[in-house]
């Protein structure tokens, strides 16, 4: 290889070793270790040419220019980089080979007076720390890494770690499955260091302090906070009946397939039911189905079938796709129509009470008789016009009034009443329904946002018009979905369905997407933003994957190790800590940090090597944490084996489950015969395909690579 070409190696060699590395221009100008390279690669054509005084001249002017003394004799193969090279001594007979990495006040030296080789030789790709001194006429293996000043006077076999003074070996090669494939427990960047086990015991140190601040601050917090729309802020929770919790949410109008928006309000609600369980409470969960309406009627005549049959359809077709998002039937879920003599009673309440008056056979709220009417949705009457789904025209008394009771039109369905045959109007339905199965006042009313106004400010008013007490105490409202930073909606046309969604996503992902975000702030559709919720799911697959390996492989020899002192302490921690993300306003975001932050002890632990009947107890402690909060959010509910079948259709694996177990088959069968080529090459094969392999003592399992 030419000198330009070695050179050009170099150059690249910035690139590949230094995430730093920006443009061109900054590398020429300011590496001073490749500048102390460039002139290397000058002087030790000179020397092999035979020129005198040049060489150790040129040589004396690069360690004054750089700060790095590389001897003209010395040989370095191409793609050496020397990060920040002050320091850096590379002695006579030392030899570099392809791919290297050198720290600052690095020294290749030698030892003794003997003639001939006395400095090292490194093999390819070897990683040398900052300050560390590789000293005599020793062999470093390919792919060692040595740590941060440490003293090398032995030679290193291949894929070794050294540290300390005199340098050990403290690690052979040891490689994991990880989310990224197989891969070394350290890497370039993480290099062991002699000071690591001083900084362990002051991670060790910080962990226990923020444990007992967590602790002082759940200690502090009087109880549960939700965010209440009625009052615009965090309140502790206190339900009406200590222990017990009484919550309706309105369903939807079973008109069409649902749309992703409709997914996430079932699924927050579905998670807010979950864990006031988790919690001890005795929850009644009410979901409406509005089984009776315009646009059901308007649905009926363009597929040429009865309203009920459509209602009756889209139920079913509701309840298929909330199966698949782990969201669990409602306690109670009635239907409109089979409330109707509560309905009209309670029109029949407020017409005698003042708040509603009769035209034509259509019945109206008298909003303006409402002291209060805005509070929620922060209104004043004086500004509002009418509302959506609020039908103006002039038997109204006045604008904002909105019906409660409408007459029926030729072919439409209808049910008699003192005002004639007839429906009711939207608001209605759940103020009957819910106090029908909740009580008069009750603890929690929620929806999406878009319900705010007018449904839900029509809701108190009729229902406090009726009964004369406040209806309810806490009015929880989960935000929007957009696209484009526009709100997803059928008017707009720009809605998915859950049903167009779960053809290219698998339903727990769609869901852990939903719940990566607090559930009143706008979420982003986008399919970028589920693939990414699928690699986090991924992580706590791979996880579980791991921890059943350990426990069905798991050595009997006990062995202790400095990091089970920081993961028990996140073990006994944990429960505090998700209960403290969730008792804020169900923040279900900061409780799936939780959980990745534990997640991410865990294979710390793991990668310490324990083993053990100790180790056995903390695997098994953490997969009852894991799982424990999995069943709150509706995840993890899988097996390891399960995910990956899901991640061969969703990332498009182009091998079956069949396919791979045959390779797996005809593999064992190489390694039987001793034909490790061609084992290696069935491995290379499902590795390109996006299949990881990895051997037990009595099988090998699979995973799809993400």
């Amino acid at each position: 290889m030419g000198i330009w070409a070695e050179i050009k190696e170099d150059f690249r060699a910035v690139f590949k070793l230094d995430p730093a590395a920006r443009n061109r221009l900054e590398v020429v100008l300011s590496y001073s270790g490749l500048h102390a390279l460039f002139l290397y690669r000058i002087n030790h054509r000179l020397l092999k040419f035979g020129i005198p005084f040049f060489p150790r001249f040129l040589s004396q002017l690069a360690r004054f220019l750089t700060g790095v003394e590389i001897h003209p004799a010395a040989r370095i193969a191409p793609g050496l980089f020397i990060d920040h090279g002050a320091g850096v001594v590379i002695g006579e007979t030392s030899e570099i080979g392809t791919g290297c990495l050198l720290y600052q006040g690095v020294t290749l030296g030698g030892t003794g007076k003997e003639t001939g080789k006395r400095h090292p030789t490194l093999g390819d790709h070897v990683v040398v720390g900052a300050g560390a001194k590789v000293l005599g006429n020793i062999t470093i293996g390919d792919y060692v890494k040595i740590g941060a000043n440490s003293v090398v006077l032995k030679s290193v076999p291949a894929h070794s770690i050294v540290v300390g003074v005199p340098g050990r070996v403290i690690k052979k090669r040891m490689v994991r499955m990880d989310e990224a494939g197989p891969v070394e427990f350290l890497d370039h960047i993480h290099l062991p260091d002699p000071m690591e086990d001083r900084f362990r015991a002051l991670e060790e140190r910080v962990a226990e302090l923020e444990g007992r601040i967590q602790k002082g601050k759940i200690a502090s917090q009087t109880s549960m906070r939700i965010y209440n729309t009625l009052t615009g802020k965090k309140e502790p929770f206190e339900p009406l009946e200590p222990g017990k919790v009484g919550m309706y949410v309105c369903g939807v109008t079973v008109y069409d397939h649902c749309h992703i928006g409709h997914a996430r309000s079932a699924i927050v609600f579905d998670v807010i039911r979950k864990y006031f369980r988790y919690c001890g409470y005795d929850v009644t969960y009410v979901r409406n189905f509005t089984d009776i309406d315009d646009k059901i009627i308007n649905r009926a005549k363009q597929e040429g079938i009865p309203w009920n049959e459509v209602a009756r359809k889209y139920t079913d077709e509701f309840r298929k796709d909330m199966g698949l998002l782990g969201v669990e039937p409602a306690d109670v879920e009635p239907l409109a129509t089979e409330h109707m003599q509560e309905i009209i009673d309670m029109i029949k309440v407020l017409e005698e009470k003042g708040y509603a008056y009769a035209v034509n056979g259509d019945v109206y709220f008298l909003t303006r008789k409402f002291d209060g009417y805005g509070k929620l949705s922060k209104r004043d009457l004086d500004d509002l016009m009418a509302g959506a789904r609020v039908e103006v025209n002039e038997a109204k008394r006045d604008p904002l009034d909105f019906a409660l009771w409408k007459a029926s039109k030729e072919g439409e369905p209808a049910w008699e009443s003192p005002w004639g045959p007839g429906r009711p109007g939207w608001h209605i339905e759940c103020s009957a329904m819910s106090s029908k199965h909740l009580g008069q006042s009750f603890d929690i009313h929620g929806g999406g946002a878009d319900l705010t106004f007018p449904h839900h400010e029509n809701e108190i008013a009729q229902s406090e018009a009726t009964h004369g007490k406040r209806f309810v105490r806490y009015w929880v409202h989960n935000g929007f979905i957009t696209v484009d930073k526009e709100k997803m909606s059928k008017s707009l046309g720009n809605f998915f369905t859950i049903k167009e969604i779960l053809e290219r996503f698998d339903p727990e992902v769609v869901r852990f997407f939903l719940l990566s975000t607090h559930y009143r702030s706008p979420i982003e559709f986008s399919d970028e933003q589920l693939k990414e919720a699928e690699v986090s799911l991924d992580r706590y697959y791979t996880t579980s994957w791991r921890l059943s390996g350990i426990l069905a492989t798991a050595s009997k020899k006990e062995r202790s190790t400095p990091e089970e002192k920081v993961f028990d302490g996140m073990c006994s921690g944990f429960d505090d800590r998700f209960r403290a993300a969730m008792d804020d306003d169900f923040n279900t975001a900061q409780a799936i940090g939780v959980i990745f932050e534990f997640i991410r002890e865990v294979n710390r632990y793991l990668d310490s090597k324990p083993s053990g009947e100790s180790l056995l107890e903390r695997v098994r402690r953490a997969k009852d944490i894991l799982e424990g909060v999995g069943r709150v959010l509706g995840l993890f509910a899988r097996t390891p084996e399960d995910w990956y079948r899901v991640l061969l259709n969703s990332r498009k694996v182009p091998m079956d489950e069949a396919g791979i177990l045959s390779a797996i088959d005809e593999r064992k069968q190489a390694r039987a015969n001793k034909d490790w080529d061609r084992a290696d090459r069935i491995r290379n094969e499902l590795l390109d395909a996006g299949i990881l392999l990895e051997d037990r003592p009595d099988r090998t399992d699979w995973k799809v690579k993400v």
